[in-house]
Formats: structure tokens, C-alpha cells, sequence
């Protein structure tokens, strides 16, 4: 099966194959709006499954219904830290054919094809595992290495801790897309590259640049011990191609 992934900014992706689209994390800030008209098209006539990792506002902002108008069917999932009603209350047209799903940290839920796996991040909400098609894809949110220079040890242990059992997790599976963060501004640039030669992802996405796609030209020079192949992306918008 062939899957379309378009990178909009920071930790919002889509990824679309014939009939289905999954967006991650609309942002309510940062991102360009003049995005949103090409996000309506990806979706138009499709079912979409929406996913809110937490409340923060690089991650989400409640205008994400917007793209139910002209989806077939939509579904969201929404981190138990964000207010359902903030989402609910902007669905102004009852024609509109959307389900909500609140999920807490550490739990299983399946939704018509999907069938999804919350992981409790170490930063805020969740991170997701999902099974759709007979494929596997992560989805990190903010759950990343973050060793923050200026932390305490112990600050800095417990959030590596999790970020450890994340990878033990993950390596049980057979990943085919895995995305997750990419932050130069820590010693760890968030654990991107012990990610990728630990889990081995037949296809890597690194995320939460905040804009700072030059990150990712770092990333792709390093001497990778695995087989994954990056999604190189250099702006808003741009596409790379799976096959699965």
C-alpha cells in the first residue's frame, strides 16, 4: 500500500493513503493558515482520523474541526488534558459527520479500522501507537530524550526513564512509520538517532522543529546505524512517499 505524508509545521503531518487521512497535532500557533485550504483538499471526501497529543499550544488548537466540513466522516481523538468541549462546541453544522473519543494515557481503544495505543508522555498527554491497514505507525507527541542542560539530575533521569521504556516498547513491534521529536537545542537533539537504530522504522519522520527545518539537514548526515530512510523535508507542505 502506497501512504502520502505532507508536512505542514512543527509536529503537524498528514499522512493520506486512497480512502483515509491522518493529521496529527494542528497547532494554534506557528503554523501559516494560507496551509489550510491544502489540508481540505488532502481531506475532501475521505474518512479522517484526527489526533490531539496534549494541550499545548504547538500542538493544538480547537479551530481543527474546521477540517470535518469537508471530510466523508471524521473521528477524533483527543489527550484527556484537553477540554472536549473546547472541540465539540466548533462543530457548527450537525451534518457534519464527526465522533469524539477522549483517551487517557496507557489504554487500548479501537475506532471503526483503527485501532489505537496511548502511551503516558513525559512531558504532556500522550503518545500514540496505531494499527491501521495491517501497518504500524508512532506517533510521539512530546513523549522525546529531553536532558535539558539547566534541569537536575533527577528531573533529567526521570524524563530519560520514560523515554527508555518508550523505546523498549516500540522495539516489541514492527514499526513502519515513526515519527518523533528533533531538537537541537539539547544534547540529545530529543533522541532521534538511538531511536531510529533501536527501533529500526522501516520509514522515520523527526518533528518539532518549530519551524527550524535546517535541523534536519544535521540529521540526515549522521552516520545512522539502521535501515530507516528519513522524511527529509525543507518547508511547509513538502510530500515523501511510502510504500508499505
Amino acid at each position: 500500500m502506497k501512504f502520502q505524508i505532507n508536512y505542514w509545521y512543527h509536529s503537524c503531518f498528514t499522512i493520506r493513503s486512497d480512502d483515509t487521512v491522518l493529521l496529527f497535532d494542528y497547532p494554534g500557533r506557528g503554523m501559516n493558515t494560507s496551509l489550510d485550504e491544502k489540508i481540505k483538499n488532502i481531506v475532501k471526501g475521505k474518512e479522517l482520523y484526527v489526533f490531539i497529543s496534549h494541550a499545548h499550544g504547538d500542538h493544538f488548537s480547537p479551530e481543527v474541526v474546521k477540517f470535518a466540513a469537508p471530510a466523508a466522516k471524521t473521528h477524533i481523538m483527543i489527550s484527556s488534558d484537553v477540554s472536549k468541549e473546547r472541540i465539540v462546541s466548533r462543530v457548527s453544522d450537525p451534518a457534519d459527520s464527526v465522533t469524539f473519543t477522549s483517551v487517557e494515557p496507557d489504554s487500548r481503544y479501537k475506532i471503526e479500522d483503527l485501532s489505537v495505543t496511548t502511551f503516558e508522555s513525559n512531558d504532556a498527554g500522550v503518545a500514540f501507537l496505531l494499527e491501521i491497514y495491517d501497518y504500524t505507525i508512532y506517533y510521539g507527541g512530546d513523549l522525546a530524550k529531553w536532558n535539558w542542560p539547566e534541569w537536575d539530575q533527577e528531573k533529567v533521569r526521570e524524563h530519560v526513564r520514560v523515554f527508555e521504556d518508550i523505546k523498549r516498547e516500540l522495539k516489541k513491534e514492527d514499526i513502519d512509520i515513526a515519527f518523533s521529536n528533533m531538537d537541537e537545542r539539547l544534547p540529545s537533539w530529543a533522541g532521534p538517532i538511538e531511536l531510529i537504530e533501536e527501533v529500526n522504522p522501516r520509514y522515520f519522520v523527526p518533528m518539532h522543529t518549530f519551524g527550524n527545518e535546517e535541523w534536519i539537514d544535521d540529521l540526515v548526515k549522521e552516520e545512522i546505524k539502521a535501515d530507516s530512510e528519513i522524511f527529509h523535508y525543507k518547508k511547509s507542505g513538502d510530500e515523501f512517499n511510502c510504500e508499505l
